[in-house]
């Protein structure tokens, strides 16, 4: 394994290999958006399997609720025009580097502020520090939720501080479907990391696509992988679950909840975020800089995986009056 500031072959391999894929599926599929995003896996799907080829599970997500659709009604991404033009836009504006490529680790020196959150035995979930002393993870966390810890790499060194309280939504459904969103105190305030700052609702609405970060599991299984600090690119298909696709509401064909979520789809074969993921920040550029406008939570209704076939995150910004409302809760 390289050091997060080095560039795997397999990666750069990758990369290579995207920008030939991103080139001839523009060239081909004229001005078909569709067109364009099959093109563009085809083509990645028939390298990765080159003889002599490696293949990889790319990924860091959450958990998948039960009842989950696995009918051929699956990928409904592909059929949302709102995914093709901002996936098809993702892929224009970066050229197979390195935010399209997905899966790949952060580098040591960034996004610091989000944490693997764990109990006293093992880690298994994602979070942002929103305030010195102030973590957000998901609601369905909560088995792993008495400590956090800051750094690249949960095997190796880095800094752990227990967690002092935790408030779960008091709307939290038992499935995770609602409101799954909680805040970790922490037992200590970190001075020497920044906290994240929240994206207003303007921002969120806006946003074409973001960037996911996490320590999840790197496999379409969501079963192995976790512990390192990875981030991938996803677009947006829908900022706010308010929409329709096929004449469906976006709350039924993805099993988001109007208002309070967002969902986003991977780019290409298995970018997405996964088991281990949860709570983890979906961070969007504004103004220079990243912010935060979600927590991963789950996967979509008519995912096939429990990885690589889109997520759910809930909108933190429509929180922030309950964040703040929590004692000992003091927001930049």
């Amino acid at each position: 394994m390289p050091h997060d500031d080095e560039t795997a072959p397999e990666d750069a391999a990758d990369q290579a290999d995207i920008l030939d894929c991103i080139t001839q599926a523009q060239k081909d599929a004229g001005d078909d958006d569709r067109e364009f995003v099959r093109l563009l896996n085809d083509c990645y799907v028939m390298k990765l399997q080159a003889p002599g080829r490696r293949t990889r599970g790319l990924l860091p997500m959450r958990a998948v609720p039960s009842g989950i659709d696995r009918s051929p009604r699956a990928l409904q991404l592909l059929s949302d025009p709102r995914y093709l033009e901002n996936a098809r836009e993702l892929a224009r504006r970066t050229q197979g580097g390195t935010r399209v490529i997905g899966g790949t680790p952060v580098p040591k020196k960034e996004f610091l502020d989000c944490v693997a959150v764990g109990n006293d035995n093992q880690f298994g979930c994602t979070g942002t520090l929103v305030a010195p002393d102030v973590v957000v993870t998901a609601g369905h966390c909560t088995s792993f939720a008495t400590r956090v810890f800051f750094g690249s790499d949960v095997t190796k060194q880095g800094r752990t501080v227990s967690v002092k309280a935790r408030h779960r939504h008091p709307d939290y459904r038992k499935d995770g479907k609602q409101n799954d969103l909680m805040v970790l105190v922490l037992e200590e305030r970190i001075t020497n990391i920044a906290s994240r700052a929240i994206a207003p609702k303007a921002a969120v609405d806006k946003a074409r696509d973001g960037r996911v970060v996490g320590f999840g599991s790197t496999d379409p299984l969501g079963s192995v992988g976790y512990g390192i600090k990875r981030q991938v690119d996803v677009p947006i298909a829908s900022p706010a679950c308010k929409g329709t696709i096929d004449d469906e509401p976006d709350s039924v064909a993805y099993g988001c909840d109007a208002g309070l979520e967002f969902v986003a789809g991977k780019p290409l074969l298995a970018k997405d975020s996964c088991t281990g993921d949860s709570g983890g920040p979906f961070y969007i550029e504004h103004a220079g800089g990243w912010l935060l406008a979600g927590a991963t939570s789950r996967a979509t209704n008519s995912a096939p995986n429990n990885c690589g076939d889109g997520g759910i995150y809930v909108r933190v910004e429509h929180y922030l009056g309950w964040i703040r409302s929590l004692p000992g809760v003091t927001l930049p």
